[in-house]
C-alpha cells in the first residue's frame, strides 16, 4: 500500500493520524463510494477520518481475513510483510 507522504503540523504522516480536518471529511463525503476508496489508497485521508468512513459506511470499506480494515493494516503486526 502506498503512504502518503504529507504529514500533520506534529510531523505525523497523515494516514496514522486521528486529526480530522472538516473540509477533507466534506470533501470525502462529496465522493462516490469508489472515488472515495481511491482518495483514501492514494492516502488523502486521515486515520480518524478513515475512521468515520468505516463507521458511516462500513459496506464500502474493505476487511482483511483477520477481521481488520485495510487502512489498519500498516499499524499493525499481524500483517508486517
Amino acid at each position: 500500500m502506498r503512504q502518503h507522504t504529507t504529514r500533520t503540523g506534529r510531523g505525523i504522516p497523515l494516514t496514522a493520524s486521528v486529526q480530522v480536518d472538516a473540509q477533507r471529511l466534506e470533501r470525502m463525503w462529496s465522493l462516490s463510494a469508489a472515488e472515495r476508496e481511491a482518495a483514501a489508497r492514494r492516502g488523502e485521508f486521515s486515520l480518524g477520518e478513515m475512521c468515520q468512513w468505516a463507521a458511516r459506511r462500513p459496506d464500502e470499506v474493505e476487511i482483511l481475513p483477520g477481521g481488520d480494515y485495510w487502512f489498519m493494516a500498516p499499524y499493525m503486526p499481524e500483517y508486517a510483510d
